[in-house]
């Protein structure tokens, strides 16, 4: 199919040439009547007449860009073919621009070694030389000594496998002799078999013989039998001994089994007592430990003994944890009762907890102990208040001081607090801020007399200046300074393991009280305290005594238990081997009678085979007397074949000897063989050292001359490798401008192939006006036929409306064949996809029919068939419209185009 295509310019030409055809051709009056008049006819012919003219030039066009283009394309196939020449003898002079380039490095390496070996080419090198020539003959000499050694034990070993070869065919020859004498023998005995076989001579010896078999197994067996019997009578009184033994133990044993079945209950009577014993003790201390610190602070303020003072802070501690109104500072803590939970395992009032903040306390204390400071007091009251703010951490959705958000949670107590969060020591986590300073003591040296450490021990009034320089410093470390402040007293420290801000594992708490301090104790006696309570309320001391009773008691019973088993399956393996023993006596019975009804069934036959045996022996004693001669003659020939066999085995052993020597003396001659091998090489090779040497005095003495030839053979080859380099650059120079013009003619066939594809699609246009001029032409001649009014109610076509007619139902021209030439086809200078485009009708033309396939998107007013499509601008009265559009659509069916609604981009 060829593909050409219509330019916007081209269409827009036609439409105008043809409604403005069709506004000379018809007029309106003022019934509607159409009225054909004769300048029209007129005009309609010479529009004909200029339509064949244009497509006749067109055509010539055509021809003449195709006969352009293909001169175009012969001399770019004659521009190529040039240019692939010069390619190929590009492509041989570098080949031997290479090779020269290899002669030359060889010529080079053999330069250097003429030019090294003629600076060795010194009288002393020449005389090292010539005495390395003299004491490498010597070596020869020795060496070709060697070799005639090795050639005389290679001689002597081959003698001695001659030898051993004759002596061996010898013990052949005696072993094929002895080997025919034994056929021999083999051949009498055979006929002397023969001369006596009728006799019967040889069945009856065949039958004493059966028989005497016969007699000695019967003999055999019955002597086994006996020994059987034997041993099978003295196995029954055993086994009958065993089985009297085993019915004992077996009393025995079910005697044990109701001892330890009597055993088990007692040890399970001492197990329910030692369990009783253990819970009437566990459920106080389990009810105890449930309520944790406050049970701590509990005991101390009931606790009598301790002072007014120790008593009253423990009240204040456990009215703080418990979460009663105003229990210090005249504050009700609101959350106090949600957020800790007494005595649970990851609250910080549970008993595991308190402990750990002991492990800060002494933690905190190697660090102040550093700094030259003192030990502060434990407050009761403090360590309650770090209780409540470690439990905080978990109860709020934020990390952070209660003091802080009030706000928000209500009222706290006043204090110095310090707060941690994480799976790390919250001492270690505070100190760790001194790294702020640190840092910045690197950048400001000056700064180094405020550390905190130039001062031992570190003093309140010095504490309090480094606080103050530090103030309004690139650094956080309000921790740090509350864990080194000098003065610090009255303190309490707590731990939670509750998840925090629902990242953190654990968080902890210190708290110093600053207002109204009512009582302090050292560390030492604050840990008596707790250990004391501990170990009091937990009586672990009883609970361990007891639980080692429960434990000894449950092993008792396990024991008595297992001894139950144990005598229980006592008793079982001894009645498993009582009904074994019982099933051997039983076994060892019926072994007994079988073998004494085999030694009667023995006997009998012993008698019968004896009698048997008697009466062959008779029976071979008349034959002996009857055959004589013969079995003499077959005595005499087996006895002589018995001879044969003996010395066939004894030449054969001698040929077996001859054959080891053999062996031993070729592997003589192969060791001979391999030594002279040997030899010869290091012959061989003292001789390669001596031609060496050799060469190497006669480079050494004609140094200069070698020399000489290689640097002319180096010049040489230097000057022929310029020489390929030079014809290397004028073929690429060739090639350069054979290239220039290649692509010159290359772009001369792209531009012939356009001016033939606007040359066709300028045909292609011509005889499409030409189909529609004469289509006109033969309507306004089938008008000039008939009558010149018309119906007043004939229908007009419309813009919007669809033509009835179909596209197969055209009539169609036939224009003439073109050239192929693809629409596709991308020239220099084409655009692709570009927007917005110009409106463009592609144009199929083939053989019987031309046919409008698509136009594309334009921005110019288009008639359309559709109902939506745009309408024609209303230019006179509607009537004067509606022709042109019928004129319009008249102008598509004389084509014989239908428009395709779609777009696409050319």
């Amino acid at each position: 199919m060829k593909k050409l295509r219509y330019t916007s310019v081209a269409v827009a030409t036609l439409a105008a040439a043809t409604l403005a055809s069709a506004n000379n051709k018809v007029s309106a009056d003022a019934t509607n009547n159409t009225v054909i008049t004769e300048s029209a006819s007129q005009t309609v012919q010479d529009a004909v007449s200029d339509a064949q003219n244009a497509v006749n030039s067109a055509q010539s066009n055509v021809n003449s860009k195709e006969q352009a283009l293909s001169d175009a394309q012969g001399k770019a196939q004659t521009a190529n073919n040039a240019y692939t020449t010069q390619q190929s003898k590009l492509t041989d002079s570098q080949k031997n621009l290479a090779n020269k380039q290899e002669a030359v490095k060889q010529a080079k390496n053999n330069l250097d070694n003429a030019e090294k070996l003629a600076q060795q080419a010194t009288p002393e090198n020449i005389k090292q030389t010539q005495k390395n020539i003299s004491d490498q003959q010597k070596v020869i000499q020795n060496a070709q000594g060697n070799v005639n050694d090795a050639n005389t034990e290679l001689n002597r070993a081959q003698d001695q496998l001659n030898n051993a070869k004759q002596k061996q065919a010898n013990a052949q020859k005696l072993v094929n002799d002895k080997n025919l004498a034994k056929q021999d023998a083999d051949n009498n005995v055979a006929k002397a078999e023969d001369d006596v076989k009728n006799s019967g001579l040889n069945e009856a010896e065949q039958n004493v013989q059966k028989v005497q078999t016969t007699l000695d197994n019967i003999k055999k067996t019955n002597s086994s039998n006996e020994s059987v019997l034997k041993q099978n009578q003295i196995a029954l009184a055993d086994n009958n001994k065993k089985i009297a033994d085993l019915n004992n133990k077996i009393d025995a044993a079910k005697k044990n089994v109701a001892d330890a079945q009597n055993n088990v209950k007692d040890k399970q009577q001492a197990l329910a007592t030692a369990q009783k014993a253990l819970s009437d003790l566990q459920n106080p201390v389990a009810q105890d430990e449930t309520s944790g610190a406050a049970g701590f602070f509990k005991s101390i303020a009931d606790n009598e003994d301790n002072s007014e003072s120790l008593r009253e802070d423990a009240q204040t501690a456990y009215n703080i944890v418990t979460g009663q109104p105003n229990a210090y500072q005249n504050i009700t803590v609101e959350w106090a009762k949600k957020a800790v939970d007494l005595g649970q395992e990851k609250d910080s009032t549970s008993l595991n907890n308190i402990e750990k903040a002991l492990e800060y306390y002494q933690h905190w204390m190697t660090y102040r102990d550093k700094y030259g400071l003192s030990h502060p007091s434990i407050s009761l009251t403090a360590v309650a208040i770090a209780m409540l703010s470690s439990d905080f951490q978990h109860y709020s959705d934020e990390f952070n001081h209660p003091i802080l958000v009030t706000a928000k949670y209500g009222p706290f107590y006043e204090d110095e607090e310090d707060i941690s969060a994480g799976n790390v020591n919250p001492i270690d986590n505070w100190m760790s801020e001194k790294d702020d300073i640190d840092n910045y003591i690197k950048d400001h040296p000056d700064a180094a007399t405020y550390s905190f450490e130039s001062n031992h021990p570190l003093t309140q009034d010095e504490w309090e200046k480094d606080v103050d320089f530090w103030k309004d410093k690139p650094v956080y470390i309000g921790h740090y300074t509350s864990m080194i402040k000098p003065n610090a007293n009255f303190v309490g420290l707590a731990a939670t393991n509750y998840k925090v801000a629902g990242t953190y594992d654990g968080a902890a708490s210190m708290d110093e009280i600053i207002f109204n301090p009512v009582n302090g104790m050292d560390f030492d006696s604050y840990q008596d305290l707790v250990h004391s309570y501990l170990q009091n309320f937990k009586q672990e001391d009883k609970i361990k005594t007891l639980n080692a009773n429960v434990v000894t008691a449950n092993q008792n019973l396990i024991n008595a238990q297992n001894a139950v088993k144990s005598a229980q399956n006592n008793v079982q393996s001894l009645q498993a081997n009582l009904a074994e023993l019982n099933n051997s006596s039983d076994k060892i019975n019926k072994a007994i009678s079988d073998t004494q009804v085999a030694l009667t069934k023995g006997q009998e036959n012993l008698e019968f085979e004896q009698k048997q045996l008697d009466q062959a022996n008779q029976t071979l004693a008349d034959v002996q007397a009857k055959v004589g001669t013969k079995a003499k003659a077959l005595d005499d020939a087996k006895a002589a074949q018995s001879k044969a066999v003996e010395a066939l085995s004894q030449v054969q052993k001698a040929l077996d000897e001859t054959n080891d020597e053999v062996k031993a003396a070729q592997s003589s001659v192969d060791a001979a063989q391999n030594n002279l091998n040997t030899k010869n090489n290091d012959l061989k090779n003292a001789q390669n050292k001596l031609t060496v040497l050799k060469q190497t005095l006669s480079n050494l003495e004609n140094g200069k001359a070698n020399l000489e030839k290689f640097q002319k053979s180096f010049d040489t080859a230097s000057t022929e490798m310029m020489q390929a380099n030079k014809d290397v650059i004028a073929q690429q120079s060739i090639l350069s401008s054979l290239k220039k013009n290649k692509e010159k003619a290359d772009a001369q066939v792209i531009t012939a192939i356009e001016e033939l594809k606007q040359a066709q699609s300028d045909l292609t246009v011509a005889k499409g006006r030409l189909v529609a001029e004469q289509k006109i032409a033969e309507q306004e001649a089938q008008k000039d036929s008939q009558p010149t009014e018309q119906p007043t109610s004939q229908p007009t076509a419309r813009p919007t409306e669809k033509p009835t007619s179909q596209p197969s139902e055209q009539p169609t021209a036939q224009p003439t064949e073109q050239p192929a030439i693809e629409s596709n086809t991308q020239l220099p200078g084409e655009q692709k996809n570009e927007e917005p485009q110009p409106m463009t009708t592609q144009v199929i033309t083939k053989k019987g029919e031309t046919s409008i396939v698509e136009p594309t998107n334009s921005s110019s007013t288009q008639p359309t068939t559709k109902q939506d499509a745009q309408q024609l601008p209303q230019t006179g009265n509607q009537k004067s419209s509606s022709l042109i559009g019928l004129g319009f659509a008249s102008l598509l069916s004389a084509l014989g185009l239908t428009k395709v609604n779609k777009k696409r981009k050319d």
